[in-house]
């Protein structure tokens, strides 16, 4: 196992050289222009970086997720930085030097495929990002060195000033990879640098960064240079990639993604930083690299995570049936809507709704199958083709005999709406499933005001499905329930109910019993297609807003089979 060489020598070494790249080692490097190109000779060769001057700015986002709160003026040493991510072809010589692990191969990783030698390096662990960079003469970015690259000191949102999220800018989830269904070459979309000139800080690949995740360090770090350099087996990633497809939310240059240390995954690569002299952070331990777990080299990335998740005690699904129950949901009024959400969702009001009953838990797989046996329902898409990447074929539940207890998906919302019938009852309209979730109190989750975590709902945290890659048999996540004890209301599939979608619906509805049983001929708001209404989000989406209560999400009724989306029925109570 590499341990790290002395950082003394790594700082002094760095400086040497990165002065004589300058072209003129008597002037200080403090006085140079922040952003001209500068190369810096480590081992491997002469890299490009760009340099980054010590400075003050706005550090998160109080408008943001929990964990980016509160946003605070933070002062950064000045340090060099990569202009892009580190490429294949950059981390190949340390790994021919044995100084660094192969990365992971298979699919969408960048390892071992022809042609792929100036994409970023992907399918690589933090711990693997760590080797390359001591290597290197470096360091992996702090969660302030990289936001700051991003920001620069008028703290932006994107890296550009002006626009939102797009192609032209980033390589991101829209058509996954902006239609080429994987990384491109580093550097591909100029314009999309940040004001220091540095290069993809949001799409092609999420970037590790030095820091362990917790939710509450911005209230605690150090207003100077802040760090958290506290063991932990959860690091930070930024900045989006290729293969997330809500690019607004996670592009945002504050928004942090807490993700295990020991995982490969395709849309996961890292750059590094070159500290000046007056560095003195030990950006790690030689016993966190000798602690690393051991994963088989060479072998596939799924495999290396399944590894991985073994190695750290990961317990097999409890697959026992929960019988499906109806809850009874009272008479009476309650707080639609949000005023701090996304605008389809305001204005937030009171409205009364009816008394009615929900079924507690998501419809399974064995659930439907009644239905199929019954010839009252057609048997849902099973996985294959239709899916972009072979990873994602088997995420459909129908015909795996080990998820009878997780939530049928890939359903549209004529099949959602079949099955409800057949079994007596129908689908809830928006404000019975939004009472349901969140009671009388107006809390944002169905558990309360805590941020969503994997203890209370099945997300994308740590990973899709909290780090399995799938659902969760329906009701692993008592803490999370309701008020009314319904479960599963945030997160592990997103729900149809019977509501047409519309964008300002909530400017328009009733007081009583609101439901959009109109179908627009075009949508109200560019960019907003015609559909049915989801509600939850799912076990593929990270940004705890989707999983609020009142978020709406707006989808094609007849939609291409899709493993985050299912539902759940309601039925009226008769007086």
């Amino acid at each position: 196992m590499m341990l790290p060489r002395s950082i003394l020598f790594r700082s002094i070494s760095l400086y040497i050289a990165a002065l004589a790249a300058c072209g003129n080692p008597e002037v200080p490097i403090s006085t140079r222009s922040s952003v001209a190109d500068f190369s810096v000779k480590s081992r491997g060769g002469v890299e490009s970086v760009r340099r980054v001057s010590e400075t003050t700015f706005l550090m998160g986002a109080e408008a943001g997720e929990e964990d980016e709160r509160p946003e605070r003026m933070v002062r950064v040493s000045g340090f060099f930085v990569h202009k892009t991510e580190l490429t294949v072809d950059a981390y190949r010589q340390c790994v021919e030097t044995g100084d660094c692990e192969p990365p992971a191969t298979g699919g969408e990783c960048n390892w071992g495929q022809p042609g792929r030698e100036d994409h970023p390096v992907n399918c690589v662990s933090w711990y693997d990002a760590v080797r390359y960079c001591d290597w290197a003469g470096g360091r992996l970015p702090t969660e302030a060195e990289w936001e700051l690259a991003g920001r620069g000191e008028g703290s932006r949102f994107f890296p550009w000033d002006v626009g939102g999220v797009d192609c032209d800018r980033a390589v991101i989830g829209y058509g996954l990879g902006c239609g080429e269904q994987s990384t491109w070459p580093v550097g591909s979309k100029p314009a999309g640098d940040s004001v220091y000139g540095v290069s993809d800080l949001v799409g092609n690949v999420y970037e590790w960064t030095v820091d362990s995740y917790d939710r509450h360090a911005y209230a605690y770090l150090a207003q100077e240079d802040p760090v958290n350099l506290e063991p932990g087996d959860v690091k930070v990633l930024r900045g989006n990639s290729w293969y997330y497809s809500d690019p607004p939310l996670d592009s945002r240059l504050s928004n942090r993604y807490p993700f295990p240390a020991n995982r490969y995954y395709p849309y996961v690569g890292f750059r590094c930083v070159f500290p000046g002299t007056d560095d003195a952070l030990p950006f790690v331990t030689s016993n966190a690299l000798s602690e690393a777990p051991l994963v088989q080299a060479g072998s596939g990335w799924m495999e290396r995570n399944l590894q991985a998740r073994a190695l750290e005690g990961e317990m097999a699904f409890d697959t026992g049936l929960r019988a499906q129950e109806m809850v009874d949901i009272p008479t009476g009024l309650f707080r639609m809507g949000s005023d701090i959400g996304q605008h389809d969702e305001r204005p937030s009001r009171e409205v009364h709704v009816d008394a009615f009953k929900v079924d507690r838990y998501e419809v399974t797989v064995a659930a439907f199958a009644e239905c199929v046996d019954a010839e009252a329902c057609r048997e849902p898409y099973s996985g294959g083709p239709i899916f972009p990447k072979e990873w994602e074929w088997e995420n459909c539940n129908w015909g795996s005999a080990d998820r009878s207890s997780h939530p049928i998906n890939c359903v549209d919302w004529y099949a959602a709406a079949g099955y409800c019938e057949w079994a007596g009852k129908r689908l809830p309209t928006e404000a019975e499933w939004e009472k349901a979730a969140r009671g009388v109190d107006g809390r944002p989750y169905p558990w309360g005001d805590e941020q969503p975590d994997c203890e209370r709902a099945v997300i994308d945290q740590w990973g899709d499905g909290c780090g399995r890659e799938t659902t969760w048999p329906v009701g692993s996540k008592p803490q999370g329930a309701s008020p009314y004890g319904v479960e599963d209301m945030a997160g592990n599939v997103w729900e149809w109910v019977d509501d047409w979608y519309a964008y300002d619906y909530y400017t328009r509805a009733p007081d009583l019993n609101p439901k959009n049983t109109q179908k627009e001929i075009a949508p109200r708001q560019p960019g907003w297609g015609v559909g049915k209404v989801l509600r939850g989000g799912s076990w593929a989406d990270q940004a705890t807003s989707i999983h609020s209560s009142a978020n709406r999400l707006g989808y094609a009724p007849a939609t291409h089979p899709d493993y985050t989306i299912g539902f759940r029925c309601a039925m009226d109570i008769i007086p």
